[in-house]
């Protein structure tokens, strides 16, 4: 059996210090340019420049701040899967965008369509969000008990 390639030996080179960078960066997005420097044994204006870099090439996507949606009254967290008819994907998709509840939409293969994670604030909401999409097709249901990974870093 072939061995799976390495973090980074495809495509992006990322050496030691970017990976460091990468590490304290998936912390704390809001570390200062000095405080990553330290940390990769770079000055500020290296570490700048390393994460300009990083997001050129596409390797760091954004910086961005995490809610947790029950603290915004959204109690409920599912998986919705949708099995939609290809000449309506466009309609699904420009409609799915409107919708505050829909956290994450994801084409997928398989039985389904669209995969979508959404936060509800209960099971009456669960069902109206469910009614809503259900004129685009068939939805399946899954809901989220607890998180066993919530959110994956990457490491070399």
């Amino acid at each position: 059996m072939a061995k799976a390639p390495e973090l980074g030996s495809i495509g992006v080179q990322i050496d030691e210090k970017d990976w460091i960078l990468l590490k304290h960066l998936q912390k704390d997005a809001r570390l200062s340019f000095a405080a990553l420097g330290r940390a990769a044994g770079l000055s500020a204006p290296a570490a700048a420049e390393r994460l300009r870099r990083l997001e050129q090439t596409g390797v760091v996507a954004g910086h961005h701040t995490r809610i947790r949606p029950e603290e915004l009254g959204l109690e409920l967290r599912a998986f919705v899967e949708i099995q939609v008819k290809r000449p309506d994907y466009a309609r699904f998709q420009k409609a799915v965008e409107k919708l505050q509840w829909v956290l994450e939409c994801h084409h997928v293969s398989g039985r389904g369509s669209f995969l979508m994670k959404v936060a509800v604030p209960n099971v009456a909401g669960l069902e109206l969000l469910i009614g809503h999409l259900s004129g685009f097709g068939d939805t399946m249901t899954s809901l989220i008990l607890s998180d066993v990974i919530d959110r994956r870093e990457f490491h070399p």
